[in-house]
């Protein structure tokens, strides 16, 4: 388009010579004052058509910008609409049990947390959290969760790092394993699910509360490790049945199970069955060292495995 005005112009531009050619012999003045005249009228045009082109340009991608804004707002409108039209305006109450160890065992409690239905079939039925505005990896039902379990640890007047973490770890130790269930943190919440989901589940909420958390990874199975700021003094000595109280580690320095990974030691501790951070899991992956780090990061294998009796690197 541009290339046909610029000819179309220069057309204009040599007819206009061409009829002027006998009378520029006779008034070379006015000819080439006519030419000059012209042939700024001329730049002028193409000066105009550039700008012209350059405003067509941005019209087109704030028209595309619109037509994705417009998608956006459709998909999340939908979607709400669906979440709304189960569930509407109503909230459940849930009843997550809590434990705590101390010195002859644990001590057992009960939160509540409620959970809007509409926030929980949203989660439900998206495919997409974060298109939907939604972080399920911080949302305000896991602040709540942290914040009633260091206030229940207060009440009871056992509350110190290495407990906090063991408690947040065993409301989701003490949810049921469902296989056909689990998802996002607030669906496991509700629903249970497998070690994946609830390994996942507990990060987060310890990663929420200030712990450098990680789900620890190895044959189809998922575990968490956490970060103390001193070896865990509550960690279970191995082939504890449990049906018997729980004995604590002789020397926590030394028994705890851990892995290192950047420098740092994260303890480990079952996202199924109610063991305690840094306890002797018996593990034959783990003693093997087929153990990776997963969220939240990427796979990486773990510097160091501390497995006592069986790998002491």
């Amino acid at each position: 388009m541009r290339r046909l005005i610029i000819l179309l112009a220069f057309i204009v531009l040599l007819a206009t010579i061409m009829t002027y050619g006998v009378y520029e012999h006779k008034h070379p003045g006015e000819t080439r004052k006519a030419y000059d005249e012209l042939l700024n009228e001329h730049l002028v045009l193409i000066s105009r058509y550039e700008k012209l082109e350059e405003e067509v340009e941005e019209l087109r991608r704030e028209l595309e910008s619109l037509r994705a804004n417009c998608s956006e707002l459709r998909f999340k409108a939908f979607e709400y609409w669906k979440a709304l039209m189960l569930l509407g305006n109503r909230s459940m109450v849930l009843r997550l049990k809590v434990a705590a160890p101390y010195e002859e065992g644990f001590k057992y409690g009960v939160i509540e947390v409620k959970i809007p239905l509409w926030k929980y079939a949203l989660y439900k039925v998206c495919g997409d959290s974060k298109r939907l505005g939604l972080d399920p990896h911080n949302d305000t039902v896991l602040h709540d969760i942290v914040k009633k379990v260091r206030k229940w640890l207060i009440h009871e007047g056992i509350f110190d790092e290495e407990r906090f973490a063991n408690a947040l770890v065993s409301i989701v130790q003490l949810l049921p394993y469902n296989e056909s269930a689990g998802g996002y943190p607030v669906e496991t919440l509700v629903e249970g699910g497998v070690c994946g989901n609830k390994a996942l589940l507990a990060v987060v909420l310890l990663r929420l509360a200030g712990y450098e958390a990680a789900v620890i990874g190895y044959a189809d199975h998922a575990i968490i490790g956490v970060c103390l700021s001193k070896p865990p003094r509550f960690a279970i000595k191995l082939g504890r049945q449990y049906w018997t109280p729980p004995q604590w580690v002789d020397d926590p320095e030394h028994d705890a199970w851990y892995v290192v990974f950047k420098g740092r030691r994260y303890y480990l501790v079952g996202s199924v069955s109610h063991d305690t951070i840094g306890s002797q899991l018996g593990v034959e992956a783990i003693i093997n060292g087929d153990v990776v780090i997963g969220w939240p990061y990427h796979g990486e294998k773990p510097e160091k495995i501390h497995a006592p009796p069986y790998r002491e690197e």
